[in-house]
C-alpha cells in the first residue's frame, strides 16, 4: 500500500527587522532576530502516476493562489536539480495566514524540499543532495526559504540570506493577532522606498540583547491602518513582555510568561480577527513522518 508522508511546515516569527540599505540589484540589506512558531501548516504527500496538488477548503481565507504555488515550484526546482522523474499526490492543511508576515508560503516550499531531499537520498547510492544544496535550490524560491529549511532561532544578515544559529529563551508564550489582511512585501517594500520613514520606532527590549523594533512598520502602518489598533491593544495588555509587527505585516505578536495573561488579552481582539497563541519551537530536518493511507483525502 503506498505511504502517505507529511512533514509539519512551521511560521516564521520576525522578533525584528533592519533594513539597512537597498543594494543596486534592488534587494534590501537587512538584520533580523527569528524564531518559529508552533503554528504550523501540514504537508502531506504520496507517490503517484501524475502530479495532483488539493488543499483543505475549510477556510477561503487560506486558499492559497495556484498562479503562486510555491509548493509546486519548489518540486519543479528540485525535479530540475536531479532530473528524479518522480510524480506526487500532495495535500496541503493550511492553518499559517497568507499575506500576513509569517512566512506561510516560504514555509511550505522549505518542507517540501526537504521531503523530497529524504525521500530522494533514501532511493539513490549516488549524488545524493547535501543541506547545503537545498539551500541553493530554497535561495532561487525566495529570500526567506533557507531560513526556513532551517527552522529554528537564527539571527539573519545580508538579503536574509546570511544566517547564524541564535538562542532564545524558551520559557514564553506568543500571541499572533492578524486582521485577516493580506499585505503584499512587494507592496511594503515599495512603499518604504518611496516614503522613507520620518522616524524609527522606539524599540521595546524582549531577552537579552534581542530588541523588538520593524523598519517596515510606517508603511505597513499606511497600507492597513488596523494593525495600529492591535499594537495598542497589545501594548495595553497585562504583563505584557513585549510586542510588535512580524516581517512586512499584518500580522502583529505579544510575548508573555504566562499563558493566562495571554488569555486575558485576547478578549480585547476582534473575534473575527485571525488569534493564535503557543510556544516557539526548533524544528529539525528529520521531522518527517509516515503511514500507510486509511482514508483518501486527496
Amino acid at each position: 500500500m503506498n505511504k502517505n508522508y507529511y512533514i509539519d511546515a512551521p511560521a516564521k516569527l520576525n522578533l525584528n527587522l533592519t533594513i539597512k540599505n537597498r543594494s543596486n540589484n534592488d534587494l534590501h540589506y537587512l538584520e533580523s532576530d527569528i524564531c518559529f512558531l508552533e503554528l504550523t501548516d501540514t504537508l502531506f504527500f504520496r507517490f503517484s502516476h501524475k502530479d495532483i496538488f488539493s488543499q483543505d477548503s475549510t477556510n477561503k481565507n487560506l486558499i492559497i493562489d495556484p498562479n503562486d504555488n510555491l509548493i509546486l515550484r519548489a518540486l519543479e526546482e528540485f525535479r530540475n536539480l536531479t532530473n528524479w522523474k518522480k510524480y506526487f499526490s500532495i495535500y496541503l492543511q493550511k492553518k499559517i495566514p497568507i499575506g500576513a508576515g509569517l512566512g506561510g508560503g516560504s514555509a511550505d516550499a522549505a518542507a517540501t524540499l526537504i521531503l523530497l531531499r529524504k525521500l530522494f537520498n533514501s532511493k539513490t547510492k549516488t549524488n545524493k543532495v547535501s543541506k547545503n544544496t537545498l539551500f541553493k535550490v530554497g535561495k532561487t524560491l525566495g529570500s526567506d526559504v533557507p531560513a526556513c529549511i532551517e527552522s529554528k532561532d537564527l539571527k539573519l544578515k545580508g538579503y536574509g540570506d546570511k544566517i547564524f544559529r541564535n538562542k532564545i529563551h524558551d520559557g514564553f508564550y506568543f500571541l499572533i493577532v492578524n486582521p485577516n489582511i493580506k499585505l503584499s512585501t512587494g507592496d511594503v517594500f515599495n512603499y518604504f522606498d518611496k516614503n522613507p520613514p520620518k522616524k524609527i520606532q522606539e524599540s521595546n527590549v524582549f531577552w537579552d540583547n534581542i530588541n523588538i523594533n520593524n523598519s517596515l512598520l510606517e508603511p505597513a502602518l499606511n497600507l492597513a491602518p488596523q494593525i495600529s489598533d492591535i499594537l495598542i491593544k497589545l501594548e495595553n495588555s497585562k504583563n505584557i513582555i513585549a510586542y510588535g509587527m512580524s516581517g512586512s505585516g499584518s500580522s502583529c505578536f505579544g510575548i508573555f510568561k504566562n499563558l493566562n495573561d495571554i488569555k486575558a488579552s485576547v478578549k480585547n481582539f476582534n473575534t473575527k480577527y485571525f488569534i493564535w497563541f503557543g510556544k516557539k519551537k526548533n524544528y529539525s530536518l528529520n521531522r518527517i513522518s509516515y503511514s500507510k493511507v486509511l482514508e483518501n483525502k486527496f
